[in-house]
């Protein structure tokens, strides 16, 4: 009930554009307007990402598209997102990819453990086809793909030794995020304990746990850098965002509008990857002048974690099938 009455909020905030989006198929040379849900605050990076968005369009249309961004949840939370883009409810909005696991196991890939190496193996990831082949899976649940959004990696803190080989997690009671992430760490020989981030600091600094996974941007925004002694720069698993579109609002688009679109999507990414990289390297800076050892995973090392870490990826791949075998593939051979 209360679902469905937040949807009745939602159209009547925007009823005139969802009559328009109704009305049928668009006309070439006739202007077009499109709400984008997105969750995150206006001063958030990813926000200022859609923004370069907006404007991107607006150029690359020469002004016969424009994008009307609702920030901080106004329309759709996270949870709710994948079902109103589904429904048409929106005409398009930022999704954690992470969401569509329910519907489409495959799109984990990106949580699985020592798949890809640094901020490039994202985009060499999604260019050598896995875009592709995710946005097939997605257009059969009646969604498609404008751009994808990175968000950095996830690195091991703790407060006992260095972690630079899985033997070295033996014992450790770590906080992690999901129980994806759980299982990473069992592998390791770590005890994990899901705690959200808003409890992190707090289990940190009495002991309750030894260590946490979170990133760098993360771990300096909640702190995590004055309580722990130790990190590893493991970039062992990433969250992905991606900007989706409601699948027949968007065949109604003329030609040269889905053009566009999609070329401002392409300058997004690239914005928004800039960002990502230059945040990660602000982090690390502070994070290592508050005398934190940062202990960089050796290509030597490597080869170790994703052996012992292989289960994790073997139970995903039988339990999502050969979509997932494949990417799974796709990202290890990425160089």
């Amino acid at each position: 009930m209360a679902y469905r009455t937040r949807m009745a909020s939602v159209l009547a905030i925007a009823l005139v554009a969802a009559v328009a989006v109704a009305s049928g198929t668009a006309v070439a040379g006739a202007k077009t307007e499109f709400r984008l849900s997105n969750q995150f605050p206006p001063s958030h990076h990813v926000s200022k990402g859609l923004v370069v968005f907006a404007g991107k369009v607006k150029e690359h249309s020469k002004g016969a598209v424009e994008v009307k961004i609702f920030d901080s949840a106004q329309l759709f939370k996270d949870t709710e997102i994948v079902e109103g883009l589904q429904e048409g409810l929106v005409e398009a909005g930022l999704v954690p990819v992470n969401k569509w696991s329910g519907m489409i196991p495959a799109a984990d890939v990106f949580e699985m453990p020592f798949v890809f190496k640094d901020l490039s193996s994202i985009k060499k990831f999604i260019e050598a086809g896995a875009g592709d082949l995710l946005d097939k899976e997605f257009q059969k649940k009646a969604v498609k793909t404008l751009f994808w959004v990175d968000y950095g990696y996830i690195q091991f803190f703790n407060n006992k030794r260095p972690l630079t080989k899985p033997d070295d997690f033996k014992g450790l009671k770590m906080r992690t995020f999901s129980s994806g992430d759980a299982d990473t760490l069992k592998e390791l020989g770590a005890a994990p304990t899901v705690m959200s981030s808003s409890e992190m600091y707090m289990a940190l600094q009495r002991g309750t746990v030894d260590g946490a996974t979170t990133g760098m941007p993360a771990a300096v925004s909640r702190k995590v850098h004055e309580v722990q002694k130790h990190m590893t720069e493991a970039n062992y698993t990433t969250a992905q965002f991606i900007v989706q579109a409601n699948l027949k609002w968007w065949e109604k688009l003329p030609q040269d509008q889905r053009d566009a679109i999609l070329r401002a999507g392409k300058d997004a990414e690239e914005w928004i990857r800039g960002v990502i990289a230059q945040s990660e390297t602000e982090a690390e800076q502070v994070i290592r002048k508050a005398g934190v050892q940062i202990h960089q995973m050796t290509p030597e090392a490597r080869p170790l974690f994703v052996k012992a870490t292989e289960p994790v990826r073997q139970a995903f791949a039988t339990k999502s099938g050969e979509l997932a075998k494949k990417l799974i593939e796709m990202g290890l051979n990425v160089k």
